[in-house]
């Protein structure tokens, strides 16, 4: 078996191909279409392929899309994954080259698992939905601030015209997003909008993000994947230590969930009772609040995986 790593930057691609007696090739191409299709037929001269690289915002998607299509296994890693992994082996060099070889190393001792195919096409939306929530947010600070300074009144009516035309953007984007997903996915989306807290708009944004609920294991790979599985910081002497969530996961699943969680605990009666037991047993609010993110979450992944609606009968946490 033959393990690649390939370094994926704007405008080029590293690839390193690595033998199980040690063999090494490599091969650099463009980040292009047409460069997709060079690397796709280097990687098909080598039996086996297990190809491991790295997330990287929007310059990996068009080439992961190519290479499955060439029915290639491939495996999009977390950069903090292969982050802690290279520093546990003491790296010198960092290069792009070497970059490319330490993800074939890992692909070899850690046999990742490969990522099943992604809509990018409804995740672009979505994450092109919060920058706006983003830009949108600064600019009404940037008002509020105005209208209570000594400004010219220009800038005031500068700022609430470009707050209009970006709540319009908005505004047409989430109605496509909703639109698409009613006609490709509307039987998930009715699963999904089954469960108390969990409105049209959040399921929308949900399945973009999730892509394929099947390529998670269990609901518990799928908390990990949100970040919202806790980590225990303890070290020496310490008597407490304290616990936290990972956030080694996707940030923006995390943020979809937040505002749904808080409705939840209002009107869905297993998130009701669940935040409820949390805090008799004197968890601090806001880590129940958390608790309750990765508890919805999870319901999200029964409802989608077993195909069935949301049932009001609260389960064990």
């Amino acid at each position: 078996m033959w393990f690649v790593g390939i370094d994926v930057s704007k405008a080029t691609l590293d690839a390193a191909a690595l033998s199980g007696t040690g063999e090494i090739h490599r091969t650099k191409a463009d980040n292009t279409n047409q460069g997709h299709a060079e690397l796709v037929r280097w990687l098909q001269e080598f039996p086996d392929v297990l190809v491991a690289l790295e997330a990287t915002s929007a310059y990996h998607r068009t080439l992961v899309a190519t290479l499955q299509m060439a029915q290639l296994t491939v495996s999009v890693l977390n950069p903090a994954q292969a982050s802690y992994f290279v520093k546990s082996q003491h790296r010198r060099n960092k290069t792009d080259k070497a970059d490319a070889l330490w993800l074939a190393v890992y692909a070899k001792e850690r046999r990742p698992t490969p990522s099943l195919p992604t809509s990018y096409l409804a995740q672009s939306l979505t994450r092109e939905l919060q920058a706006l929530d983003k830009d949108l947010t600064r600019l009404k600070n940037r008002l509020e601030a105005a209208e209570a300074g000594d400004v010219h009144p220009e800038i005031l009516a500068s700022l609430r015209r470009r707050i209009e035309m970006l709540e319009q953007e908005k505004k047409a984007l989430e109605e496509r997003l909703e639109r698409d997903t009613k006609e490709t996915r509307g039987h998930e989306l009715t699963l999904l909008t089954s469960n108390p807290g969990i409105g049209t708009r959040t399921a929308c944004h949900l399945l973009a993000e999730l892509g394929d609920v099947h390529r998670f294991a269990n609901a518990r790979k799928l908390v990990a994947f949100a970040g919202l599985t806790p980590a225990r910081f303890e070290s020496g002497t310490s008597v407490g230590g304290y616990t936290a969530i990972s956030r080694l996961g996707s940030s923006s699943l995390r943020r979809m969930l937040y505002m749904p969680s808080l409705a939840a605990i209002r009107f869905n009666p297993v998130i009701k009772a669940f935040f409820e037991k949390l805090v008799s047993r004197n968890k601090p609010r806001k880590a129940a609040v958390i608790a309750c993110m990765a508890k919805l979450l999870k319901i999200a992944y029964g409802v989608l995986a077993s195909a069935t609606p949301f049932a009001a009968k609260p389960t064990p946490a």
